[in-house]
């Protein structure tokens, strides 16, 4: 006889079988609808794209809206949509800023409000595009208006490029494993890596994935360095701050002192803040305002210094020497650049938690930095004498492995998707 135990354990497995199966069956149905809507965009002339937007630091689509601009066969919007998901003071900033930098950059008639934050009220707008893509692939951070589900249950094409470099952290499986991703009709990603983990997490087994490289960095390629001379190292703190999570990478608490005291350790050299835009939110869980305030005032006393809350860092990434970071995405993207690199480890970080195979490349071609001593000598030998031994290395990894399609992944997703509806 089985134990009690044994039971509820046999029951929770034939439940989640009968909920993945109704998940499966639904987003079938919500492909065939999604399938015959392409037919009838045949017989469109111009087929109008709804860009949701909600943070304006998040820049991967930006690529493709300038390129349907200039486009004859596409008619791009923005919608810019607020995160429900954190504070009411976070989202109407955050809401107002994005509002704000895509208007002035693209002109108030091409950024519609999905909310009103007078009344309160969000806005559907799914009867009025073609097409949809959006920066934010986690519905529970959205009204439902503005979901991935929402629109692609209504039939509506969704295609949709990752906000961060996909493929070498274990977040990667876990996104894939998110229900939504099922009614994505083209999800474009940037290596080998992340189709192999599409196929064996995602419930449609990568189906609706397409390899094409990651767009967001194509324009770093037409940039030009405009730093005439100057030494320029980002410091970029990741916002997974919390002190129990091994597969949090946020190391801000643990280096917070030497970060801020590295330009006046290095007076020659430019330093430049480019946090999270989440971590000033996230370390008020641990610290009071006036004390997020004074270490920022008292980092950027300092005259060879600044802070960077832009949206597109790309223009940064090119006029800098080197970075020292947390993020799990730029330890890919900073790839793109050639330049030397450095990855803050937090003591309780767990690499091999938190990262795939190709994610721990990535890292390895890093230098590493658990000590204040390490900073100092990462910055004095690499920066400064530019003795930087892992160039090689680096490049070879870089060429072979994470930068696809480069420059041109852009080009590529707007072919696939003109070719897919012509």
């Amino acid at each position: 006889m089985k134990t009690i135990k044994e039971i509820r354990h046999m029951l929770g497995n034939v439940k989640r079988f009968f909920s993945r199966f109704v998940l499966l069956v639904d987003a079938n149905i919500c492909q065939k609808k999604i399938n015959n809507k392409i037919l009838l965009l045949k017989n469109k002339k111009k087929i109008k794209v709804a860009f949701l937007h909600m943070y304006a630091t998040d820049c991967q689509n930006l690529c493709i809206f300038e390129a349907m601009i200039n486009s004859d066969f596409f008619d791009p919007y923005f919608i810019v949509n607020p995160d429900i998901s954190r504070s009411y003071d976070n989202l109407i900033f955050q809401y107002y800023r994005t509002i704000k930098d895509l208007q002035e950059k693209y002109g108030s008639e091409r950024v519609i409000c999905g909310y009103d934050t007078d009344t309160k009220v969000f806005f559907d707008f799914t009867k009025d595009f073609d097409l949809m893509t959006t920066n934010n692939p986690y519905d529970i951070m959205a009204h439902k208006y503005f979901t991935v589900k929402y629109w692609g249950k209504r039939g509506i094409p969704v295609f949709y490029i990752s906000y961060f470099y996909m493929g070498r952290c274990k977040v990667t499986e876990e996104n894939f494993r998110l229900s939504q991703f099922n009614y994505i009709w083209k999800i474009f990603v940037e290596n080998n890596s992340t189709v192999e983990i599409a196929r064996k997490t995602e419930l449609l087994k990568g189906k609706n994935v397409v390899l094409s490289g990651y767009p967001k960095l194509d324009e770093y390629s037409k940039l030009k360095d405009e730093s005439n001379g100057k030494k320029i190292v980002i410091l970029a703190p990741h916002h997974t701050i919390s002190d129990s999570a091994t597969t949090s990478t946020g190391s801000f608490l643990e280096y917070y002192d030497i970060l801020k005291r590295l330009p006046g350790l290095f007076p020659d050299l430019f330093f430049v803040f480019r946090p999270h835009p989440l971590l000033f939110e996230n370390l008020k869980q641990y610290w009071k305002k006036e004390e997020i305030d004074n270490w920022l005032n008292e980092f950027l006393v300092n005259k060879n210094t600044s802070y960077s809350t832009e949206g597109n860092y790309l223009q940064l990434f090119k006029d800098s020497t080197a970075l020292i970071h947390d993020c799990g995405s730029y330890a890919a993207e900073y790839m793109y650049t050639g330049k030397p690199c450095a990855f803050m480890y937090k003591k309780s970080f767990d690499l091999g938690k938190s990262f795939t195979l190709f994610g721990k490349e990535c890292i390895e071609n890093h230098y590493a930095l658990k000590t204040e001593l390490d900073f100092i000598k990462f910055i004095q030998e690499v920066v400064i004498e530019e003795n930087d031994i892992r160039k090689k290395r680096r490049l070879e990894f870089a060429n072979e492995k994470v930068m696809v399609n480069y420059p041109n992944a852009t080009d590529f997703i707007m072919d696939d998707i003109k070719s897919t509806i012509l």
